[in-house]
Order: structure tokens, then C-alpha cells, then sequence
């Protein structure tokens, strides 16, 4: 929010000093981002008169001037076309440095000629205006008073930074108001706007759907003068970068920055006697006044009529309808818009304008009609012309808000003590109703505060007007005894410690993701889509990690990084209301290892990451022996190359590779292995304190028997390794999968399986006929379950 000190002053009655504003202002939240003041930049250069000219002997485009200074005649040399008698100058004397430049005037020689000073354009002062020729300053301008002041640069340039929950700090009254209330002077009170308004407009309002807009109004103002804004506001406005376009678009603007209320401003002429303001119910194309055409679409607010879009709602005004140097007759507007609505439309068409700025933090409705009352005055003051009756569609009152305050609260969270009755006064100067109600205040809250709802609300405006600094000394408490990490944070930490010790870099991206891409991994869900999102491809949230591991390793195979293992533990969102899923996901793709002398390079391969996920579980303190592995990964796996890891009917996570059409869709030329777990599945063994058992290891050696049977091709081999291990639960300690083969003398629609089983008996050796009865069972035991055939 930028504006000046004589603006601040039209509602500020105060003697403070400049420097007691900008730290007031900092000091009630309204943080001093900037602060220019131009006249002190500028006091070097000083009001002269030239008295005189004639042609320079040498040079047809050069002059002779005798310039007048307060102290003394001056001989200057110049070449501007308007250089005459009679006109009052900015002169830059001996030794004054040129801002536009940064170089410094000396006596100088030209074309033999001695010249003592320099007479200015606005392009030297590094301010905006016509360059064409030297300044030339008003006629009542006192020679040698500092230029600046004939310049409208005498006035100090604020620029603050406003928080997105303090909309009313975007009109220079609202920060009157605060520094009002917090000691720095008193607040001017504003004054009904009074002129005649002479006849029923003809124009018609139709409003369709007050939710996008609650309350729009209008006034017809005809018979305008074609004339300059006055120097006053002209002033104002390029002082704080808007620049003077025509009176009625300058007068918009003025109350806008004043009040908070952007206004827009229709030739009337241009348009037909029936507005419309609607939300879209088809896509359209629109023509701004930035030249720009956009395709709006469904749901946008538009104000038009039968034929033509004349304003985007809330944005931007439209190119067919502007005002011009021959516009007799307008249509004023003042208006309340949905601030979602706003939002969403500018972010999609990336249009940043004041009016978006302000709609989209929500305006005051209750100050609407005033504004345009306002507005109205301004505008007949300065080019005359006749105003109609207004016509207004919507109600500007606002529900009634009220918190009520216990007295003590304040002390409680603040250890400042205020009576009630200081209490009050603070509230009061900034707008606020209080009802004194025994133990508590009856606050009602003013119609320009949005923000404010609960009782901590109110905490945060009493401590910035009394003051941050004042806030008592409160020695910290002592340290609290450190708690236990509960079992489920432990647990993540180690997960990520695990997956970064395995190579895996751990990254951290958002938990939302592009609405069209998550069609791809599952159902869109309406509750799931954000209704305000902080980019239009960031408008779902995400019922995976792994697309955005796949996004992230796009970026990076695009920078020429194609040896990646990227991680993330973080949510994941399902349909199912307040619970958070926390999922573990990583991705593997390209060599295991850099290419060296000692061996050929591999790639990474789902084994690897069937590898991480027996990690995973080990380190949740899960028995992976008593986990299941089955092909049904989801679709976004590869058919073949992918499985689920079960515990039970529980499906604990996936493993595989991603499908070809995925990493199409990521624009990703290479394989990528990948995982999934559901932490928030994983079940918790029972806490044990105390002293572990000790590490038993049997005396007796194991033996170890190989087999290799031939079965259905699409059996399970998961299923064969847990009969197995049962089998002889005491002495069969380990079952592991080293081949799987078809081909040559197998049938098409078998397989064989080779399978490394370890033997071992705790008490004893084992006999000959011990190990051939454990043999005999598992050999029986596959062959009738599985209807499987050993290979001889």
C-alpha cells in the first residue's frame, strides 16, 4: 500500500513528525516497507526566472539566457525549444548533482561561451512529465523556494506492507484510523456527500446471483466537461505510480486508495440502458482494457449487456465500454464480490490489478454506497454535469457479529493488566462497539474487519495499539522433562533414516497435485479438489506420493541427473474424512552405481526395491516371513513386473515398475522401480521393557537340501515358501527362492521353481532319518497343494 503524508493528512488531524508516523506504523503491524522522500533528493534545485534570451553567435539551436536567482543574475547557456522570457525555471547551480546523470554542474564553456548552471527537464529530475523542453513552474512560484515544492514533490512517499488479513489497511482511512487510535492524532470524521440528483436513470440493473455478488450498485452522471484532474489529485496519483489518465478514472482510483473500494467507471453511451451482472454459464472471449483478450470461463463474474462483456467483475474493465476524452455521460459503479470468486478467476488469468488486490481480501459492503456517493461529488466538482438517482441491488447491511470478552482474558494470555474502561477506549477508536456486561465487554465488530472472530482476535488489536514494546517481562519456565517420542513419530524417523543410509535422497513436495494427472492414480473425488488452490495444476490432493517422485525426477533426468532414488514420507488422502494416511514412497531408476574399473554397471531392478521394502518392514519390527506377496499392484504398476505385500487380508504396501503409459504421461524415457508403504498400516508389536532375551545360537550344524519343482505358471511362489516354513516350524529356519525358469523341456504353461531350504535342530544333531522325514514332508506337501511335479 503506497500513499503520501498530505493524503494521510485529509483524514488525520496530527502534529506528529514523519519519523513518529512510519514507527507507529510499524508498530501496530503495519510494517514500513519504504519511505521516499523526493523533496530531499531535489533541495539542491532552486526556482530562477529567465529575464532574458538571444540566439548564440555559433549555434542556431543554442540560446543565451540571464537567468534571476534569488541572490544574483546567472549567464546559462541552453537548448530547449521552449526557453523564453518570462518563464519560471528548475535551475541546478554550480555544484549540484544531476539525479538522472549523477554527474555535477560546473562552469563550463559552450561553443566559447561561459555558462553557469543548468536549467532542467523532467527526464534530468528523474521524474514523470513531458521532456520535451526545460519545466516550466507556475507563475506564482517564489524564485528561489526549492522546486520541489512547485512539483508536488514535497509531499513524502509511505509504502507499507499489508497483511492479507487486514483489508482495511488498503485505504489511507483505515490506516488513519489506527494511528488514530494509537495516540498520533485524531480522526477526521467524514461528512455526507451533498449534490442534487436531478432525474431517474433509464439504465436498468439485473442481478443474477448474489452470492458472486452481494450488492451492486450505479448512478448515471451526465453533461460532463471535458476537462484536467486538479493538480492536488494529479499529484496524488503519480506520487504513488498510478499516474493522472482522465478526471473520472483518476476519481476512481482517489477512493479506491482512499477507502479500500475499487469503483469502475462505464461510457454510457457504449452500452444499452440494461445491465446484467451474471456468473458465466458458457465459455466467452473478452476484451480488457490492458488490450489483452481473455477466454473466460464457466462461473466468472461479468457485468454486461445483451450483446457485449463490458467488465470483468472485480478485475478489470473492458475495452468497449472505456471512457475517452469525448465521454459525456457515464455509468459510475460500486460493487461487492464474492472474494473467492475474484480470486479464482485472476489467478487462472493471471491479471493483477488493484481492484483484484482489494476484492479478493473482501471490501467493506457496508461502505459501498457512500463510496459511490463520494465518488460522485468528487466527479461533479471538477467536470460538472448532473447525477441521477443511484440503483442499487443487493442489501450492504451485514449480519451483526459480537465476541464476548471476559475481562481477565487479556491478562491471561498477555500478562498485561488493562482495566476495562482502557480496554474500551483502545476498541472504540478503532471502530469497535463495546457493551460493558459485568465480568465481560459485549464486543460488536465493525463491518471492515473480516478478520476478526474470536476472542484472540481481539487480544491482537488491544496489544498493537497499546503497544508490543510494553508487553511484561516474563522469566521462561524452567525446561520440561523431555517426553517420550511417541511410537509412531519413532517409527517414521527410522523409516527415513533406513531409506537414506539405503541411498535414497529424501525430498519433500507438496501435498497436492494436478487434478489431470491424479486421473491416472485414481478417482477424482469432489471433496479432494481444492476450491482455492495456490496454482491451477496444484488443485487435487494427492491420493499418492509417487506421482509427485515422478515429477521431481522429470526435472532432474531433465538436467542430465539420471541416476536417481528419491524418497518421501508424508500424507496421503483418501476419502475418508479427518484420518491422515502417512505413506513412505520411493522411486529408483537408472545405474545402482557411477561407472568405475571393477565392475559393469547395473541398473536398477525390482529386486532392489523388493530388497528396501523387506528393510522397511524389519525395521517396523515386523517378521517379513509371515508377509505375503501377490500380484495385484494398482493399475499405474506394470501389469507383470509388480506385486502388493500383504500381511494377512491388510495390504501393507506395492513394489514395481511404473506402467510405460505413466512415465509417458511424465515425460520420462527410462525405467523407474518404485514403492509404496502405508506406515499408518503397519500394525506395532507389544511394547517390552526391561531386558531383552539373549541371543541363542544352536551348537549343532544346519544342513541345507535345494529343490526344483515345476508348476502353473501364474502360481504364486509366495505361497509355496510359507507352506514350507511350515512345514516344520522348529526346525526349517529359512526358505529362499534362487531360480525361476521356463523354457526348454518345460511346458508352456508351467515354470519351475528352485527353492534353498536350511535345516537345523536346537537340541541335537539331526539323523539321517530326521532330515528324510522333513524332506518327505515338504516334497508330499508341494506336490499335493500346489499339484506340482519335482524335477529330478
Amino acid at each position: 500500500m503506497i500513499f503520501t503524508l498530505s493524503w494521510l493528512k485529509q483524514f488525520l488531524d496530527t502534529d506528529a513528525t514523519l519519523e513518529q508516523i512510519t514507527n507507529t506504523l510499524t508498530m501496530t503491524g503495519l510494517e514500513l516497507e519504504d519511505l521516499v522522500d523526493k523533496s530531499k533528493e531535489l533541495e539542491a534545485f532552486k526556482v530562477a526566472k529567465i529575464i532574458e534570451t538571444e540566439p548564440h553567435p555559433d549555434a542556431d539551436k543554442l540560446k543565451l539566457c540571464k537567468v534571476e536567482t534569488d541572490s544574483k543574475t546567472l549567464q546559462i547557456v541552453c537548448g530547449a525549444p521552449n526557453a523564453r522570457a518570462g518563464i519560471k525555471v528548475v535551475l541546478a547551480s554550480i555544484g549540484t548533482v544531476i539525479p538522472s546523470g549523477n554527474f555535477k554542474i560546473k562552469k563550463s564553456q559552450i561553443r566559447g561561451i561561459e555558462s553557469s548552471g543548468m536549467m532542467c527537464s523532467a527526464d534530468e529530475l528523474n521524474i514523470p512529465g513531458d521532456s520535451s523542453g526545460i519545466i516550466e513552474l507556475p507563475d506564482d512560484a517564489v524564485i528561489g523556494d526549492a522546486a520541489a515544492k512547485y512539483l508536488g514533490l514535497d509531499d513524502p512517499i509511505i509504502h507499507i506492507n499489508i497483511t492479507p488479513n487486514r483489508a482495511d489497511a488498503l485505504g489511507v482511512y483505515g490506516i488513519a484510523r489506527d494511528l488514530a487510535a494509537s495516540g498520533l492524532g485524531t480522526l477526521k470524521k467524514l461528512g455526507n456527500p451533498e449534490f442534487n440528483q436531478e432525474f431517474e436513470t433509464k439504465t436498468t440493473l439485473n442481478v443474477r446471483g448474489s452470492e458472486a455478488c452481494p450488492l451492486f450498485a450505479i448512478r448515471e452522471i451526465k453533461d460532463l466537461e471535458n476537462k484536467e484532474s486538479p493538480t492536488w489529485l494529479k499529484n496524488l496519483l503519480d506520487n504513488i505510480g498510478v499516474g493522472s489518465i482522465s478526471p473520472v478514472v483518476d476519481v476512481t482510483n482517489y477512493i479506491s486508495y482512499s477507502f479500500g473500494q475499487p469503483m469502475h467507471a462505464y461510457d454510457a453511451d457504449k452500452i444499452s440502458d440494461n445491465i446484467i451482472v451474471e456468473t458465466l454459464s458458457s465459455d466467452e472471449k473478452f476484451k480488457a482494457l490492458n488490450e489483452k483478450e481473455y477466454e473466460l470461463k464457466t462461473g466468472d463474474i461479468v457485468i454486461r449487456d445483451e450483446k457485449n462483456i463490458h467488465c470483468l467483475g472485480g478485475i478489470i474493465g473492458g475495452e468497449n465500454s472505456a471512457c475517452d476524452k469525448n465521454t459525456k455521460r457515464i455509468i459510475l459503479e460500486a460493487a461487492s464480490f464474492d472474494a473467492e470468486h475474484i480470486a479464482k478467476t485472476g489467478r487462472r488469468l493471471i491479471i493483477d490489478t488493484d481492484s483484484r488486490y482489494r476484492f479478493e481480501r473482501n471490501v467493506d459492503r457496508e461502505f459501498t454506497h457512500m463510496a459511490l456517493d463520494f465518488a460522485t461529488d468528487l466527479i461533479l466538482s471538477i467536470c460538472n454535469g448532473v447525477a441521477s438517482k443511484m440503483v442499487s441491488s443487493g442489501d450492504p447491511a451485514l449480519p451483526v457479529r459480537t465476541i464476548d470478552f471476559p475481562a481477565g482474558f487479556l491478562e491471561s494470555r498477555t500478562n498485561i493488566s488493562l482495566a476495562p474502561q482502557e480496554i474500551e477506549d483502545i476498541l472504540c477508536k478503532l471502530g469497535f462497539i463495546c457493551t460493558n456486561i459485568g465480568e465481560s465487554i459485549k464486543i460488536t465488530i465493525p463491518s471492515w474487519r473480516y478478520d476478526v472472530s474470536i476472542k484472540e482476535d481481539i487480544v491482537e488489536e488491544i496489544v498493537r495499539i497499546y503497544g508490543y514494546d510494553k508487553i511484561p517481562e516474563t522469566p521462561l519456565p524452567e525446561a520440561p522433562i523431555a517426553r517420550i517420542i511417541p511410537r509412531d513419530q519413532r517409527r517414521v524417523s527410522d523409516i527415513k533414516r533406513l531409506l537414506a543410509s539405503s541411498g535414497y535422497d529424501e525430498i519433500v513436495t507438496w501435498s497436492f497435485m494436478d487434478s489431470e494427472k491424479a486421473k491416472s492414480f485414481t478417482t477424482i473425488k469432489e471433496e479432494l479438489t481444492l476450491l482455492n488452490p495456490i496454482s491451477s495444476d496444484l488443485d487435487y490432493m494427492r491420493p499418492s506420493i509417487l506421482p509427485n517422485l515422478l515429477r521431481v525426477a522429470n526435472n532432474n533426468i531433465n538436467r542430465s541427473f539420471h541416476d536417481l532414488s528419491l524418497f518421501e514420507v508424508g500424507p496421503i488422502f483418501e476419502d475418508t474424512g479427518h484420518k491422515v494416511i502417512t505413506h513412505a514412497s520411493g522411486i529408483r531408476t537408472g545405474n545402482i552405481a557411477p561407472k568405475n574399473s571393477h565392475e559393469a554397471c547395473r541398473v536398477f531392478d525390482l529386486f532392489d526395491v523388493k530388497a528396501d521394502i523387506a528393510a522397511i518392514l524389519e525395521s517396523a519390527g515386523l517378521d517379513i516371513n509371515k508377509c505375503q506377496i501377490r500380484q495385484n499392484a494398482p493399475d499405474y504398476y506394470h501389469p507383470t513386473r509388480s506385486a502388493s505385500i500383504c500381511l494377512g487380508k491388510n495390504v501393507l504396501g506395492y513394489f514395481g515398475q511404473v506402467h510405460p503409459l505413466i512415465l509417458k504421461e511424465f515425460e520420462i524415457d527410462a525405467d523407474v522401480i518404485a514403492f509404496e508403504m502405508n506406515i499408518s498400516a503397519l500394525p506395532f508389536g507389544k511394547e517390552k521393557y526391561g531386558k531383552k532375551p539373549e541371543l541363542v545360537r544352536s551348537d549343532y550344524q544346519a544342513i541345507t537340501r535345494d529343490y526344483a519343482f515345476v508348476v502353473d505358471k501364474d502360481q504364486p511362489v509366495g505361497e509355496m515358501l510359507s507352506f514350507i516354513k511350515n512345514a516344520d516350524k522348529k526346525r526349517v529356519k529359512s526358505v529362499n527362492l534362487f531360480d525361476i525358469y521356463s523354457g526348454t523341456h518345460i511346458d508352456a504353461d508351467k515354470k519351475s521353481v528352485a527353492l534353498s531350504v536350511d535345516i537345523q535342530d536346537d537340541a541335537k544333531t539331526l539323523t539321517e532319518s530326521d532330515i528324510e522325514t522333513i524332506n518327505k514332508a515338504i516334497i508330499d506337501g508341494i506336490e499335493k497343494k500346489f499339484s506340482a511335479t519335482l524335477r529330478g
